[in-house]
């Protein structure tokens, strides 16, 4: 789960951000990231696209 602030920008279209989380989401798991791993990598490239909104990334692994 993703708030706005993650896939939406003034460079990023909803479209464009929600394939860009979960493209990054699935390089995470294919990495063997853990859950707190894969979050910062979704929220370093939300950071990086200059987001002015809030920005949050909710994940659960199950084990």
């Amino acid at each position: 789960m993703v708030t706005d602030g993650v896939v939406e920008g003034p460079a990023l279209t909803l479209d464009d951000g929600l394939e860009r989380a979960g493209t990054l989401a699935a390089q995470a798991v294919h990495d063997g990231l853990n859950a707190e791993e894969a979050a910062d990598r979704i929220l370093d490239a939300a950071i990086e696209g200059d987001h002015l909104d809030d920005v949050a990334v909710l994940i659960i692994r199950r084990t």
